[in-house]
């Protein structure tokens, strides 16, 4: 990490900050740790986050294959969520395509469409007309928007996690998180 850590028994603000994302996550990753310096701005962060992961009109399937495609270029978020990945139903052959920058092959044309969308949403160069027409075809106006809610999330952890260099959690923080998504959300 490129700063060093803040300290919750400093901070009231940074200490609810942190016992909020204990409360939905189970845990405080290193991610979440590289914004405590801005504890208004981390609570901010935990709040947008729990609503993406939590208060979505997609499916678990769904939200994992939104942020495991947006974030598949970055170790750590891949290392926390190919995990809930595979526990939301995402086989392994749809990890290796996805990591690979490919539409995993024979998906339901729901999901085909979800992820040509967010592979281009997420590569920042634009959608095509035709791609969102098939998004469109699929997802009502709410999803589609949560959709792009989701990969904007990550899109700017992700960028967070490369611009301070964030470490890796080690794998017992990993599991705990994962452990802690299956028993509270199946």
């Amino acid at each position: 990490m490129r700063l060093p850590d803040a300290d919750p028994d400093e901070s009231p603000e940074l200490a609810a900050a942190f016992a909020e994302f204990r409360r939905t996550r189970g845990i405080v990753s290193n991610v979440m740790k590289s914004f405590a310096h801005a504890p208004r701005g981390l609570a901010a962060i935990v709040a947008l986050g729990g609503y993406c992961r939590y208060q979505t009109e997609l499916s678990g399937r769904q939200r994992e294959m939104v942020i495991l495609i947006t974030g598949r270029g970055v170790d750590y978020a891949w290392d926390h969520h190919a995990p809930l990945g595979l526990k939301a139903g995402l086989s392994e052959a749809e990890l290796g395509a996805i990591r690979a920058g490919q539409v995993p092959q024979g998906l339901p044309d729901h999901d085909q469409a979800l992820a040509e969308y967010v592979f281009a949403y997420a590569a920042l160069a634009g959608v095509p007309a035709p791609v969102f027409d098939r998004l469109r075809a699929h997802f009502s106006p709410r999803q589609i928007t949560d959709i792009n809610i989701i990969s904007g999330y990550y899109l700017m952890i992700a960028a967070s996690i490369i611009g301070m260099e964030v470490t890796l959690d080690p794998a017992s923080v990993r599991d705990a998180e994962t452990r802690f998504h299956a028993a509270r959300h199946g």
